[in-house]
């Protein structure tokens, strides 16, 4: 995984070259999510956000992170990775110190459809999709593509065997104790990628991009999420009217999701177990802002 994203970084880096415009200072404060909303509410809505994995569960990073932004000029780059930085520590995530091997990276690129062609051509194992996913993947419109590479673990995070015989799949789990609460595996994100179009950045601060960035990061994004609420930093992109004021940074709702996740102290839990969970952090004021020291 390492190597493939080293070699990743070598040929995105050779040809994000383009410098975009100056983005503008923020305006407004920031945009929060306001009503009372009930638990089953919050769940669905959370259904239409977060893609659930093949096995029906949410992938979250268990190990340290390491962001990098590629694409835009140095002292931009720099200071988007520290946002994203501590946007993760805000939310509960853990991070590698400053100068770590990147396994989460943020591409800005002019021409973001082609890219994302090229890195399946050269690296298709870094896509986790069938020929038909990655198909109606790379048809998404964009401006934003973002994707995960993920691993089935045991509920304690040790890789599990896995094969095939007579046609089935299956897996070896030592200590096997499944119950109603809790799954034996779990889903682990080894890599997160997303890649936007630099033409569409231009106008917007760093804090909206690394926002926006951090929330297809370290969630696996559903097509079409940025449509189901403007108050969300997803919406960043959309038209929108005149009245409908662009959001500042993440909304309550947004670092509610967040935090509501990687607070969560064990994952190996269905999809719908892992909404509940969520809805419940926020419900209870998971979104509430707070700094905390990087844990490494």
């Amino acid at each position: 995984m390492g190597k493939a994203l080293t070699s990743v970084i070598g040929f995105v880096s050779a040809i994000a070259l383009a410098v975009p415009a100056v983005a503008q200072p923020a305006s407004g404060d920031e945009i929060v999510v306001t009503g009372e909303k009930k638990k089953k509410e919050i769940a669905q809505a959370l259904k239409k956000l977060i893609e659930p994995t093949g096995r029906e569960q949410l992938a979250r990073f268990e190990d340290q992170v390491c962001p990098m932004v590629i694409g835009m000029p140095r002292d931009w780059t720099a200071a988007m990775t520290r946002m994203i930085r501590e946007n993760i520590t805000a939310i509960g995530g853990k991070l590698e110190p400053m100068g770590c091997k990147p396994n989460a990276l943020a591409i800005f690129i002019d021409q973001p459809r082609e890219l994302v062609a090229a890195l399946h051509d050269a690296e298709p194992h870094l896509f986790n999709m069938t020929p038909r996913e990655y198909a109606q993947f790379a048809a998404l419109p964009g401006p934003v593509w973002s994707w995960h590479v993920t691993d089935m673990r045991d509920r304690e995070g040790h890789q599990v065997a896995q094969g095939s015989m007579n046609g089935n799949d299956f897996a070896v789990i030592k200590n096997a104790a499944a119950t109603r609460l809790y799954s034996n595996v779990r889903e682990d994100m080894l890599g997160g990628f997303v890649v936007i179009d630099r033409q569409q950045t231009i106008g917007r601060t760093l804090r909206q991009l690394a926002d926006l960035t951090t929330m297809h990061l370290m969630l696996d994004i559903k097509p079409g999420a940025e449509k189901q609420d403007m108050n969300s930093i997803l919406s960043l992109f959309m038209p929108r009217a005149e009245s409908n004021v662009v959001p500042a940074r993440f909304s309550q709702f947004d670092r509610g999701i967040l935090a509501g996740f990687y607070t969560q102290r064990e994952n190996n839990r269905s999809a719908t177990q892992q909404r509940e969970n969520i809805a419940a952090a926020i419900r209870d004021g998971a979104g509430a802002e707070r700094k905390a020291p990087e844990r490494r």
